[in-house]
This record gives structure tokens, sequence and C-alpha cells, in this order.
């Protein structure tokens, strides 16, 4: 029996305690030779008790992303009033913010997945899933826009891609002290990529001028101020 297993269970609530005995023994004796009855022990519970948290074993590493997501869509749903893009960056800094305000368990479990294909896969699996949340969303607002869902697309795909290169380098330690300050600038900087019409402002014109060779400049000058003041 391992050192986990034969320990006295931490104090905390069922979930608590079983969550960090798997954690334990994952980091101990590896991922695949855990079973739910050695985590269930270390916890100190029934193994009735694990799978009244928990589904799988695998479960204790992913079930945050069910609980998350499910907060993502509401807030989504519930930003009616709200341009896209803010509603955007609303939604992927709660997800980052997940992960800052827990980095203990959140280092714990990159460490873990890292070392195991089956769950840097279903890691994969999880991150599509949070960009098709943010295409649904994005969707309903701009697919009657012209290239509207060619926009929705691109957006989704580039929230998500900042979103994972900054968790990525906060991993990696390399965000420094204000992780969240950080991840606003990088949000600051997409967003400024998108038009006033998905970040709340009015939307902008293309205004193009054609004149015959040899027009006048003052002509040029007021017909396009003329154009554009309307």
């Amino acid at each position: 029996m391992s050192a986990a297993a034969s320990a006295a269970p931490a104090p905390g609530d069922a979930r608590t305690r079983i969550e960090a005995a798997a954690l334990d023994l994952f980091e101990q004796q590896g991922y695949a030779a855990t079973t739910v009855e050695a985590i269930a022990s270390a916890a100190g519970v029934a193994r009735r008790t694990f799978f009244l948290h928990f589904p799988s074993k695998d479960a204790v590493v992913f079930l945050h992303h069910e609980e998350l997501s499910g907060r993502v869509a509401a807030l989504l749903d519930a930003s009616t009033d709200s341009a896209a893009v803010p509603a955007m960056c609303q939604a992927v800094r709660m997800v980052f913010g997940h992960y800052v305000e827990e980095p203990e368990i959140a280092l714990r479990r990159y460490r873990i997945v890292k070392d195991v294909p089956e769950l840097r896969a279903r890691e994969i699996a999880w991150v599509q899933r949070y960009r098709v949340l943010f295409a649904r969303f994005l969707h309903s607002r701009l697919d009657e826009r012209p290239f509207g869902a060619l926009e929705a697309e691109a957006m989704a795909g580039s929230f998500a891609a900042v979103h994972n290169h900054m968790l990525r380098r906060w991993l990696k330690d390399d965000l420094g002290p204000d992780p969240m300050g950080e991840f606003d600038t990088a949000l600051a900087w997409l967003s400024s990529s998108f038009d006033t019409a998905t970040r709340g402002g009015a939307p902008r014109r293309l205004v193009v001028a054609v004149f015959d060779e040899g027009t006048d400049p003052r002509e040029i000058l007021a017909q396009v101020e003329q154009a554009t003041s309307r």
C-alpha cells in the first residue's frame, strides 16, 4: 500500500478529500496504476461515495471543465445587451481566472495531464469544446452581418488561441506577478483587431472615392468631407 493510501485522510468535505487523494496517487504511482478503490481508501471514503462525486477517475482531472463550461455558457446566454467582443472577453476571462484562482490544483492537473497521452487527448477535446461554445454564441450575434459566419469562426478561434497561449505561459510561470493584468492586456490587444460594431461602438463605414485624373484637390477634399459626414 502506498504512503498516500495508508495516511490518515485529509480534513474537509468528501469531494475535496477525494480530489486531493487522487492527485497524490496520480503523482506518486502514475495515473494508469491508480484505481478508484485506492483513491477512495486514501480519501477515507467508500467506493460508492467516490462515484457520488466523480463518475470515473479521469473526472477528477476534468470535472472542473464540465462545471466551468456550464458557467461560461450561462454567462454568454445572459449577455443579451452586450456587444460580441465585450461578452467574449468576459467569458474567456472567466475561464482563465478559474485556473489562476486555484494555482496549486491547476498546476498539478497540468503536470499529470502532460505525462499521460490519454489525458492529453481529452484535454485537447475540451479545448475544442470551448471554441465551439464561443462560436455558437458569436454565430447568434454575427451571422446576419456580411461575412458574419466567417467572422464568428475567426473570432472564436482567436479568443480560444489567445486564452490557450496565455494559459500555457502562466503554467510555465512566464506571466509575472500579475497574470490577470497580463491577460487583460492580451484581451485588449485582441479586441482592437475587431471593428467597433462587435466591440460595442458604432460600425465603421468604408468610403471609396474615384475621381478623374487632374481633378482639383479642393474638390476632392470637399466631396470626401461630404461623404464622411453623412
